[in-house]
């Protein structure tokens, strides 16, 4: 995996099945966006203007976005929300990008969609029963593991897109020294998605482990709801 960097823009490149196809994936100010998003949120944009949008990057970028084909390159925009106050109604729960859609600087936008379903999944296999009311317990129990990490995760990948796309001034002078020092081997590291700290916090962590392991703590602290009008019915 490359990644290049400039103001307000990056591109990341890598090989995939089985590096018989060499993805080039960018992001960049949505000037240039060809139109409204489909029901598969993206539309095909123009070869011309994605070479534009990185017309000052260096020659290897140039021949890299020349060899893409015409008519294949494909736009979405990235979007987020604020955070809901809550995930969960009556027997009905969020999951992924319909309650923390998140920018791709970490890469974690379908990652933490699979850990949702690992906790609900874990919740509701610790279900005393099958009321209502018992299943918005569980579905809270679920919201309460998973949401402070996903939200501090959204803000972390925000953070670190904010400083990979620095523009020039002190901000961006600090961040190269960092980089500099990295490659003697010490010093933080200003991109958070190569961080090895970080790499831990996200992939160390047993969302299922998690979930069983507080589930009757957290269940039976909880009040019941009313669902459909009456308790547990």
């Amino acid at each position: 995996v490359v990644r290049w960097i400039g103001a307000k823009r990056h591109i990341i490149a890598y090989a995939d099945d089985n590096k018989n196809i060499y993805n080039l994936s960018t992001t960049q100010p949505d000037t240039n966006f060809a139109a409204a998003p489909s029901a598969t949120y993206t539309t095909r944009g123009s070869k011309s203007a994605m070479l534009g949008v990185f017309q000052d990057f260096c020659p290897m970028i140039q021949r890299m976005l020349n060899h893409v084909p015409e008519g294949e390159v494909c736009e979405w925009k990235l979007r987020v929300h604020a955070p809901l106050p809550t995930w969960v109604h009556k027997t009905v729960a969020l999951v992924g990008d319909a309650c923390h859609p998140t920018l791709p600087h970490l890469a974690q936008g379908a990652a933490q969609a699979i850990e949702d379903a690992a906790a609900i999944a874990a919740s509701l296999s610790r279900l005393p029963d099958t009321q209502p009311s018992t299943i918005n317990k569980a579905l809270r129990v679920y919201e309460k593991i998973r949401k402070d990490r996903a939200y501090a995760l959204v803000e972390m990948a925000a953070a670190s897109g904010r400083t990979l796309h620095l523009g020039d001034g002190a901000a961006k002078e600090e961040r190269d020294k960092q980089f500099a020092a990295l490659k003697q081997g010490n010093g933080k590291v200003p991109d958070k998605w190569a961080d090895a700290d970080v790499q831990k916090l996200i992939y160390g962590f047993d969302t299922t482990k998690e979930t069983l392991e507080n589930f009757d703590n957290i269940f039976n602290g909880l009040e019941e709801q009313v669902i459909n009008g009456v308790n547990g019915h």
